[in-house]
């Protein structure tokens, strides 16, 4: 089942978040949001929203109304009480509740059990941190590494574009290249948040590779694509003076062409099989559907000087039913050469090719692990095979 969340459904700052008037009333009403959930339950998919303060009153409220958990906001390290009591409150309640909090709240206000909960969710923002430069690579390696670190101990959840922020793609790639390039990098940093061993947040926009060219946040452009211009009406026949008279024929004017969907659009993408939105899609299918990616063990490996980003995520036991998947990622606007036989060798596994799984190109069949190409700022994933 998946999951959205509402960030901007209370009242602006300053506003009352009283239970009188919990919406802010340029979105609608609670009569508006009962239709919202009603409909995003046919679908499958639960609703979080955002909390200003950790307010367990407000909590109880919406909960009430369907919603499935809260982002509590960094002001909630102030208040460990109102957070233990919202804590308490979701797992008092029918079904699995999720709590999304930052490191600091989760760190100033532990759980009594000293243990976070299955559906509590831990920001990691070490991605949103990371500045642009020649060693991106490195810094977000390092970035997935800490990431798995944390999950290890607790419930680490990976983002990398938020509210107020540059657009990642514009981050990585200094806001300057082609749309080719930016769009690399979307399936990149897609790729590294959803075929991670952490929980990922997509937030709104990065699935169509929206850049920020002004270095500036740009919100997700939400609506339905422009419909084609109604063509005008036909001019009616002359009718004839006298009987017998000649009237020429005057052609219908031509109708204009219907306009295509902008390509940054969702509407767009989805027409296109080869859009970043459809390779998301397929990076979400494998996170759910392939066992090592879902649940397997990962290591991440060290190609830094070749601006390639690597890891392998593996089962307990590789078989070759049940084989070892490894993601390779090019950072780089030149295709990268590079071997995968030493690292095979040092984690003790077996394997001479790569059976693809998903790649970002056009090309097809399997993959050698020494040498391999991939081309720029490209993705591939592939099952070890001998």
């Amino acid at each position: 089942m998946d999951a959205i969340l509402l960030d901007s459904l209370l009242p602006p700052a300053g506003g009352s978040a009283k239970l009188a008037a919990p919406i802010d009333p340029a979105l609608g009403t609670v009569d508006d949001f009962d239709d919202l959930s009603l409909q995003a339950s046919r679908h499958n998919i639960r609703i979080l929203l955002d909390l200003p303060q950790p307010d367990p009153g407000l909590a109880r409220f919406w909960l009430t109304r369907g919603i499935a958990g809260f982002h509590i906001s960094d002001n909630a390290q102030t208040n460990a009480a109102g957070m233990q009591a919202i804590r308490k409150l979701l797992n008092t309640n029918m079904g699995q509740r999720v709590l999304i909090t930052d490191a600091a709240v989760a760190a100033s206000s532990k759980p009594a059990t000293g243990k976070s909960s299955p559906g509590e969710l831990q920001i990691d923002s070490a991605i949103l941190k990371l500045p642009s430069g020649p060693d991106a690579t490195a810094q977000l390696r390092a970035a997935i590494e800490q990431s798995q670190a944390k999950t290890l101990g607790g419930n680490a959840l990976l983002v990398s574009d938020a509210t107020g922020l540059p657009r990642s793609v514009s981050r990585f790639g200094d806001g300057a290249g082609s749309e080719a390039e930016r769009s690399g990098l979307a399936r990149i940093l897609g790729t590294a948040l959803l075929l991670n061993r952490s929980a990922s947040l997509i937030y709104a926009g990065q699935e169509l590779a929206l850049s920020s060219p002004d270095g500036k946040g740009v919100m997700m452009p939400w609506g339905p694509p422009p419909a084609p211009a109604a063509p005008p009406a036909p001019p009616k026949p002359a009718a004839p003076a006298y009987p017998g008279q000649y009237i020429p024929y005057v052609p219908p004017p031509t109708p204009p062409k219907a306009i295509a969907p902008e390509p940054a659009s969702a509407a767009g993408q989805a027409l296109d099989q080869g859009s970043v939105l459809n390779f998301y899609k397929q990076l979400i299918q494998l996170h759910r559907g392939n066992s090592p990616l879902r649940d397997g063990d990962e290591v991440v490996l060290n190609h830094d000087d070749q601006n390639a980003l690597v890891w392998v995520r593996r089962p307990e036991r590789p078989t070759y039913q049940n084989p070892a998947v490894f993601v390779v990622c090019n950072l780089s606007d030149k295709p990268l050469t590079l071997s995968l036989k030493a690292d095979i060798a040092r984690l003790h596994l077996r394997g001479t090719f790569l059976r693809t799984v998903l790649r970002s190109d056009e090309a097809t069949g399997s993959m050698p692990v020494d040498p391999m190409t991939i081309p720029a700022f490209g993705v591939y994933v592939g099952e070890l095979k001998y």
